[in-house]
C-alpha cells in the first residue's frame, strides 16, 4: 500500500521547481545551452534555438535560483535599497532617480524600510546578502559602520546616501543642507526678521535633520538671535493645535519668522495658518523644505530650499554602477548644493 497515495480535499501540494534541466529537455536542447542564453552568452546560440528556449521558459515559468548563483560567483543583477522611510514625497523622488538609472543598466532593485530602527536595518543587510544581491544603497541609520563591516566582510559594494559618513573607504552621496539652511536664514535676517520658530520633527533619528537644525541655529546665533522650537511629529500638534499657539505666542510687535524643517510637517503648518495669511510674508515669514509639487500653486505661494532629491538617487546609482563594473573605488564622496526658491510667504 502507498502511503499518501490520496491527499485529504483542501490539502495543499507543494509544486516542484522548475530546473535548468526541465527548461532543456523540454526545448530539446543541452543545459549548456540554456545556461548560455540565461547568462547572455547568445551569440553561441542560433535564433532559432534562443527563442525555443524563451518559449519553453515562458510556458514552464522557470525563475534562476538566486541563491545558487551566488554560490558559483554569478552576478544576479539585482540592488538592494534601504530606505529610513517610504511614506514620503522624498523617498519617492529619490527611488525614482535610482531606477532611473539602474533599469536600463539591467539591474533590477528591491526596496526595504529600515523605519529608523537600527536592528532592522541589519536584519535586512544579512536577508539580502543570502540572497546574493550585487550591491547596496543605504540612507542609513546611526548603525552606519555595524553595517558597512558586515557589507565589506561579505566583498559586496554600497553606496550611503543622504549622510556623510567621514570614515576611510566609504562611498557617499548627500545635500548640502547646511548651507542652504544656513544662506536661507541669513537672507530672512537681512530682509528684517526678528523674532524665528523652529518646526522640527526628532533630530536623533537622522543625520540630515541635525544638519538643518544647526543651519537655522548657528546663522541665528551669529546673529545674536534665539528661537523657539515646536516639536512636531506625524500625528501631533494638529492643525488645530498650531493655530491655537501661534495666536497666543506671536509677537505683533516683530517680524516673526517660522521655518518647517520637514517636508511632510508643511502642509499642516500651512494650513494652520490660513487664519492669518493675511500677515504673510510683512507680519508673518514662512520657509519650507521641497514640497515643488504643490508650494507654487497656494495663495500666498510659499518660499522653500530644494535639495536635488532626483539628482541624488540617480548620482548614488551611477557610483554604484561604478562600483560594480571596478572603474571607480570605494571612498568617493559627492555633496550637491541646494536651491532657495523664494516666493510669497517671505519677503526678500
Amino acid at each position: 500500500m502507498l502511503e499518501n497515495a490520496h491527499l485529504s480535499e483542501g490539502v495543499a501540494v507543494a509544486k516542484q521547481r522548475v530546473t535548468i534541466a526541465d527548461v532543456a529537455r523540454e526545448a530539446g536542447t543541452s543545459t549548456a545551452s540554456v545556461s548560455y542564453y540565461l547568462n547572455d552568452k547568445r551569440e553561441k546560440l542560433s535564433e532559432k534555438t534562443q527563442a525555443k528556449i524563451a518559449r519553453v521558459i515562458k510556458e514552464l515559468g522557470y525563475v534562476p535560483n538566486a541563491q545558487a548563483q551566488t554560490l558559483t560567483g554569478k552576478q544576479t543583477h539585482v540592488i538592494a535599497i534601504i530606505i529610513l522611510d517610504n511614506t514620503n514625497k522624498w523617498a519617492g523622488l529619490v527611488l525614482n532617480g535610482m531606477e532611473q538609472v539602474m533599469l536600463p543598466a539591467g539591474y533590477q532593485t528591491v526596496v526595504c524600510t529600515s523605519n529608523f530602527n537600527p536592528e532592522t536595518e541589519l536584519m535586512y543587510v544579512d536577508k539580502m546578502l543570502s540572497l546574493g544581491v550585487d550591491g547596496f544603497i543605504i540612507q542609513p541609520t546611526a548603525n552606519f559602520k555595524a553595517v558597512h563591516d558586515r557589507i565589506k566582510r561579505a566583498d559586496k559594494p554600497v553606496v550611503f546616501f543622504d549622510a556623510a559618513i567621514y570614515s576611510p573607504g566609504t562611498s557617499w552621496i548627500k545635500t548640502n543642507l547646511y548651507d542652504g539652511v544656513y544662506n536661507a536664514t541669513q537672507a530672512l535676517l537681512d530682509a528684517g526678521y526678528e523674532d524665528f520658530f523652529s518646526i522640527a520633527a526628532n533630530m536623533t533619528e537622522m543625520r540630515t535633520r541635525m544638519e538643518r537644525f544647526q543651519g537655522y541655529a548657528e546663522a541665528l546665533a551669529a546673529n545674536g538671535q534665539l528661537y523657539k522650537a515646536i516639536p512636531i511629529d506625524h500625528n501631533k500638534p494638529s492643525i488645530n493645535e498650531l493655530t491655537e499657539y501661534f495666536k497666543y505666542k506671536f509677537n505683533p510687535a516683530k517680524r516673526t519668522l517660522i521655518f518647517v524643517q520637514n517636508q511632510w510637517a508643511l502642509p499642516r503648518v500651512y494650513k494652520a495658518l490660513q487664519p492669518m495669511a493675511h500677515l504673510l510674508p510683512q507680519q508673518i515669514g514662512l520657509l519650507g523644505l521641497n514640497c515643488e509639487d504643490w508650494t507654487n500653486l497656494t495663495t500666498p505661494t510659499v518660499s522653500t530650499i530644494i535639495e536635488p532629491v532626483d539628482q541624488e538617487g540617480r548620482e548614488a546609482a551611477e557610483m554604484l554602477l561604478a562600483l560594480l563594473d571596478g572603474s571607480s573605488q570605494p571612498g568617493e564622496q559627492r555633496i550637491l548644493e541646494c536651491k532657495l526658491n523664494w516666493l510669497d510667504s517671505t519677503s526678500i
